[in-house]
């Protein structure tokens, strides 16, 4: 159904296996890889495997691939990103789309240096690396220019335009065939509800919105900057939608320049439907910028130098931390503002580069031991029972440093806020997911108060996180039919059109398009009832292949489905198989007619009455007995 190659599968499939349990363990998205087994993983990877259930689409036929909870990802500001968790099987898949297209594409711009989350040159599919070695870049460049200008996108995954990536795609070769740009593009459509998605840790994602998106722009940037005769010289590296241009030119020049660069980036950038931030965008003295940017570990990444965190930051270090937020708290005069002035202050110090984040971080999950101590347990029981609600500026860090501490008593009260509180918000929700990714699930009553507020992210776990996502993948309750072509009892999954319209179908579906779904979804059954009766051997060409002409007749339909003793209670076959082809006749896109266009008291639910019994007749087809 697509033109993925089996090498690029294997490839992904180790850039994600390869990373560490812990490392897996820390993310809703990524925590059913840790729970795979190695010969799960072999599974996985298997030619066969890929050739039966990934290539030709059919897994989309699981009856959870089409299941995209909204996730709960808290950015530095304390506010929520847009995001989506979608079944561990598809993020393998997401993540080939990427990969795919990083093997081919050439990107036009060639000054910029570009980072993302991860790096597929290197097989590193975590963005911690890129990250870091971003800010090196950008602490570098601030030595070696004399200004700079750091721009920001408003709403930049959302604002992406999905037609405008996949022309930028195949602008100058044809990477991705028309099918299967369709698909791709389709899939991405329907996990972001019409827009770009963002899903957690997605390295695949992260480089089609930096190294595909922007890069025309990219190359109009440098085109721009080599024309600007005031500029001596510039680099220009960015970090998805965070661009900095680092540049040398006279005092005199400075302002006529930095203006006619913003004009020009405004320019470039609506021209991709882009709008610059210019709250966020600033321009100074490329030796202050530290002030601007929380910059890290330059010495460690480009140096090579060892900077003891230790020896400058302890347990006394975290007590002031906590008595100065206990202050606020009794106050009530709390904000993320004042939160973030707070952390800077504390863990900041001259001389080194390393950020007030990483250093905190560094101590929570590098010296748990530090928060053992009874006296700070003590300064953070006081700080809970004054305002828990502080903890949702830095909801990850907290829940954490909380867990560290290993006290059952204070980790008891945070909770029991959690359990009185009738009603969770976001930042709620998220303290509760975060809390259960540190136990491994393994909290009853707080999974049910989860469910309360957020069933679908309690079914992603149900189905993902407390047991390998591979028995989801093959078993008959999820996968009904399907489960033949994993047993190698059927080999109809080298029919690429039948998975491709059920493709269609799904998507349409998830977009609430029901009349385009139902037209999709008649076009599948005809296609794999005639599958059936080969399978069952009721139905055949002369050349032995299924007869596919036979079955968009509905006297055909029945006729076979009669055939087959189904051994348990089912609605009369030939009114229903009648239903589907008025409403498939009638429907304007597949008839001129479009009667059902007259039909008042036609529903929604109608329609997917039709479609679930259509769907509960194929599958006791499949089970039944043929009557000779």
């Amino acid at each position: 159904m697509i033109n993925l190659k089996y090498e690029t599968w294997v490839n992904v499939c180790r850039g994600i296996f390869g990373q560490s349990e812990n490392s897996l363990k820390e993310y809703l998205q990524l925590y059913p890889f840790s729970l795979l087994s190695d010969d799960e993983k072999v599974y996985i990877q298997k030619e066969d495997f890929f050739d039966k259930f990934i290539l030709n689409g059919a897994f989309f036929k699981n009856k959870l691939i089409f299941d995209f909870p909204k996730h709960y990802i808290q950015k530095g500001n304390s506010s929520f990103r847009s995001t989506k968790l979608v079944s561990p099987l598809l993020y393998i898949y997401l993540e080939s789309i990427g990969y795919h297209v990083w093997e081919a594409y050439e990107k036009e711009s060639n000054k910029t240096r570009c980072y993302y989350a991860g790096d597929f040159q290197e097989g590193d599919f975590h963005y911690k690396r890129s990250y870091d070695n971003f800010y090196a870049d950008v602490n570098e460049c601030s030595r070696r220019y004399r200004y700079y200008y750091k721009f920001d996108i408003n709403n930049f995954f959302d604002n992406l335009d999905i037609n405008i990536l996949f022309d930028n795609i195949n602008r100058t070769s044809n990477i991705i065939d028309s099918r299967t740009a369709l698909i791709y593009k389709r899939l991405l459509q329907t996990i972001g509800s019409g827009k770009f998605p963002t899903v957690e840790n997605s390295c695949s994602l992260s480089f089609l919105a930096t190294c595909v998106y922007l890069d025309l722009f990219d190359k109009k940037l440098e085109t721009l900057m080599d024309d600007l005769e005031d500029i001596e010289r510039y680099q220009i590296v960015r970090y998805v939608d965070d661009l900095y241009i680092f540049f040398d030119t006279s005092e005199e020049s400075l302002n006529d320049s930095v203006s006619f660069i913003k004009n020009s980036v405004i320019h470039f950038y609506r021209e991709i439907n882009l709008q610059l931030n210019e709250q966020k965008s600033t321009y100074g003295n490329a030796n202050n910028i530290s002030d601007e940017l929380s910059a890290a570990l330059y010495d460690h990444y480009v140096n090579e130098l060892d900077i003891n965190i230790s020896s400058m930051f302890n347990e006394s270090t975290v007590k002031t931390f906590i008595d100065e937020l206990f202050v606020i708290a009794k106050e009530r005069a709390h904000n993320h503002n004042r939160y973030k002035e707070i952390k800077e202050s504390i863990f900041s110090r001259t001389g080194i580069q390393y950020s007030s984040e990483e250093v905190f971080r560094y101590l929570i999950y590098y010296r748990r031991s530090l928060f053992k101590d009874a006296e700070l347990i003590s300064k953070l029981f006081a700080l809970i029972q004054t305002d828990y609600k502080l903890i949702k500026y830095d909801i990850r860090n907290f829940i954490n440093m909380l867990l560290n501490t290993r006290n059952g008593d204070l980790i008891k009260f945070f909770l029991k806020q959690i359990f009185e509180n009738n009603n969770l918000d976001s930042f709620d929700i998220t303290m509760i997911i975060n809390y259960l990714i540190s136990r491994s699930f393994q909290h009853q009553p707080l999974l049910e108060k989860l469910a309360q507020y957020e069933p679908e992210i309690c079914k992603y776990i149900t189905n993902y996180c407390n047991d390998s996502f591979m028995k989801s993948v093959i078993s008959d309750e999820n996968n009904g039919y399907l489960h033949l072509i994993l047993e190698g009892s059927y080999d109809f999954g080298n029919d690429l059109k039948v998975w491709y319209i059920y493709f269609m179908y799904c998507h349409y579906r998830s977009s609430g398009d029901s009349l385009e779904a139902f037209s999709y979804y008649k076009s599948y059954f005809d296609r794999i009832t005639a599958l059936l009766m080969h399978y069952k051997g009721v139905e055949r060409t002369g050349k032995g292949k299924p007869n596919y002409k036979m079955f968009y007749k509905q006297s055909s339909i029945i006729r076979s489905f009669n055939r087959i003793n189904f051994n348990s209670a089912i609605s009369d076959i030939k009114d229903l198989i009648e239903k589907a082809h008025d409403l498939r006749n009638h429907n304007p896109i597949n008839h001129s007619s479009a009667e059902v266009m007259d039909d008042e008291s036609l529903n929604v639910s109608e329609i997917e009455q039709v479609i679930g019994e259509l769907e509960l007749l194929l599958e006791l087809g499949f089970k039944g007995a043929v009557i000779n």
